[in-house]
């Protein structure tokens, strides 16, 4: 058994459903795929793309992200209660929203853990926010500010999903736990161990200088608690950019599928090998 990861699939794009579908069949039926969010506000989208993945498989593992909780009809009041349908619909397909352990053998059990989560913004306590030279204060062009919908205007999603996932997280016995979630879990991941070559990068993707990610990208209550649950790797998505990182004894990764114009200008690199594998009969793919 192997455990594959992928996110940000983003199949509103026909190019990117061509190449979900395009997954084998046959490849994977003995292993595991991690999807870290972000498959479509399209609900009919959604359930389709995750049965499609889950019959390819022998199990799905999956965390909504924050394009799944866009609310951009009126078939839900806001994006928890859509995030409610999500889980149940899960449930119901037989796609995992809840710890699960593996055995490798008599010696070694696996735990994988879904994180769920939210971004802090930059006045709250945990936020991950990094001051951008000449950025826009108010994110003016990030879809959230028009797409998401919270219950009240006191609502704080990030301690939710905290708490959220406290209440599924039980005792169980892993002697390698394997965490992931939609958002960054800390500063460091949005940035390779290059800070120069990240510049250069900066320079030649960034397409929107007033926007600062960091203001949306994740939260320190993630690190939190994968730090609480021992966690060997943490994968995550989101940046839309792929990182492979060991921070204090914890690898860091994401891997994904992003959009079909980042990957044509070169945005997106290494999802050109497809899925990417992070464990193989207990030895990690490096």
């Amino acid at each position: 058994m192997r455990i594959w990861i992928i996110s940000d699939i983003h199949v509103d794009y026909r190019e990117n459903r061509r190449w979900i579908e395009e997954i084998s069949g046959v490849d994977y039926k003995d292993d595991i795929l991690i999807l870290a969010g972000d498959v479509s506000h399209n609900c009919d989208l959604l359930r389709q793309s995750l049965v499609k993945l889950r019959e390819k498989f022998y199990r799905l593992f999956f965390v909504p992200g924050n394009h799944d909780l866009w609310v951009r009809d009126r078939f839900y009041r806001d994006s928890l209660e859509k995030f409610k349908a999500i889980i149940r619909f899960c449930n119901e397909a037989d796609i995992d929203v809840q710890p699960e352990s593996f055995d490798y053998s008599s010696k070694e059990r696996i735990l994988l853990v879904p994180l769920f989560s939210w971004y802090q913004l930059p006045e709250e306590e945990g936020s991950l926010y990094l001051f951008k030279p000449g950025e826009d204060s108010d994110n003016r062009m990030w879809s959230d500010n028009y797409f998401v919908r919270w219950p009240d205007s006191g609502f704080q999603p990030a301690s939710y999903f905290y708490s959220y996932n406290k209440r599924l997280i039980k005792s169980g016995v892993g002697s390698r736990v394997i965490t992931f979630s939609h958002f960054l879990p800390r500063q460091e991941v949005m940035f390779s161990e290059n800070r120069t070559l990240d510049r250069e990068r900066l320079k030649k993707y960034d397409r929107s200088p007033q926007f600062n990610f960091s203001r949306v990208a994740g939260s320190f209550i993630i690190e939190k608690q994968l730090r609480l649950l021992g966690s060997a790797v943490h994968v995550y998505g989101h940046q839309h950019i792929n990182r492979d990182r060991l921070i204090d004894g914890v690898r860091y990764v994401s891997h994904c599928l992003g959009y079909p114009d980042e990957r044509r200008r070169g945005a997106v690199r290494g999802i050109e090998q497809g899925l990417k594998c992070i464990w193989d009969g207990g030895m990690s793919e490096e």
